[in-house]
């Protein structure tokens, strides 16, 4: 009985093996229905590259469950989409922008520059306009992990 659990296993681990990681893949339709609602902006691009590993930035805004808490916003470094992962990007870091947390917005408005490798700016924007100089920001992802955020108006 223990042999023929064991050849079973051995059997099913070869089958996995075999079918490609991209034979999972979920069709565009079916990852849109996945997204949560609360991902109420998302946006992409730039590229980064450390210790071999490269890829883009990801920043995701999350709508806030009450008034208490605030928007949140994830900076994310993806890495590039091969081979070895099936063709499915995959989060090398995420990290959550504190500043943007302790404002307590409820909505805001993203917007992003990247002009150079190894920098992504985004502008987050209150999307209420009354208060776009005082809580507006400046933030500036570097490598897996690291950002500044600067308080103030946004460039024009």
């Amino acid at each position: 009985m223990m042999m023929t659990v064991r050849r079973g296993m051995l059997v099913a681990g070869v089958l996995l093996s075999v079918v490609s990681a991209s034979a999972f893949a979920a069709a565009p339709s079916d990852i849109a229905t996945a997204l949560a609602p609360q991902v109420v902006g998302v946006v992409s691009g730039g590229t980064w590259e450390e210790s071999g590993k490269k890829g883009y930035y990801r920043a995701v805004l999350i709508a806030p469950a009450d008034a208490s808490t605030g928007a949140q916003i994830y900076l994310q470094w993806m890495t590039a989409a091969d081979q070895s992962s099936g063709g499915v990007p995959a989060i090398a870091k995420a990290v959550p922008v504190q500043e943007v947390a302790d404002q307590k917005m409820l909505d805001a408005n993203l917007s992003m520059e990247f002009e150079k490798p190894n920098e992504f700016i985004l502008y987050v924007e209150p999307s209420d306009p009354s208060k776009a100089a005082t809580q507006s920001l400046t933030v500036t992802a570097t490598a897996p992990g690291k950002y500044t955020a600067v308080k103030g108006p946004l460039p024009e």
